[in-house]
């Protein structure tokens, strides 16, 4: 899959990033190779990135940003069931960790859906989510509303409002 400047992507755990250049870069005096020039979307200050051309394995974490429709698609599955909870909080932290390394958008979303119901239930109880957890749900949060926010050009913090009133509105008619 060929990537060109300009081009929304997914480049592991730094998030959405943009392509800004494809370029050839001289790094300490040495040959220039070409290089990916990547700059985070939605992060004030973000660093640039800079991913060599012909380095498959860290070219194969690309990943395109999803369309509207594929977004769409998925916000009218939610909530996603696929993800249990684990009680036991190490295997339940190695597991949401591979999801958010690995998992695919349903499994990452399926996974806040999880984690928000818990939290809710906990709520209820007067008690809170425990650190380890709600660090899973800010990061997954983070990813999937930066993702959606570029597929619907829109803003990440609007993303939540427009999940919500969409379900709002199916739920009507």
């Amino acid at each position: 899959m060929g990537f060109t400047t300009g081009d929304k992507i997914i480049y592991g755990g730094n998030g959405v990033c943009e392509i800004e250049d494809i370029k050839d870069i001289s790094f300490c005096r040495g040959n220039a190779e070409k290089f990916y020039v990547l700059k985070q979307m939605f992060v004030p200050r973000s660093n640039i990135i800079y991913v060599p051309f012909d380095n498959a394995n860290q070219v194969s974490k690309f990943k395109k940003v999803i369309s509207k429709k594929e977004a769409m698609a998925i916000i009218s599955r939610i909530p996603i069931k696929g993800v249990e909870w684990i009680d036991d909080r190490n295997a339940r932290k190695a597991a949401f960790n591979e999801i958010l390394a690995s998992g695919s958008r349903e499994e990452i979303v399926s996974m806040i859906s999880l984690i928000e119901s818990h939290r809710d239930e906990l709520a209820k109880e007067g008690k809170k989510l425990n650190a380890q957890d709600e660090r899973v749900l800010v990061e997954a949060l983070r990813r999937i509303n930066t993702e959606f926010a570029v597929a619907l050009n829109m803003m990440p913090d609007e993303v939540d409002k427009f999940i919500r009133d969409s379900k709002e509105t199916a739920l009507a008619e």
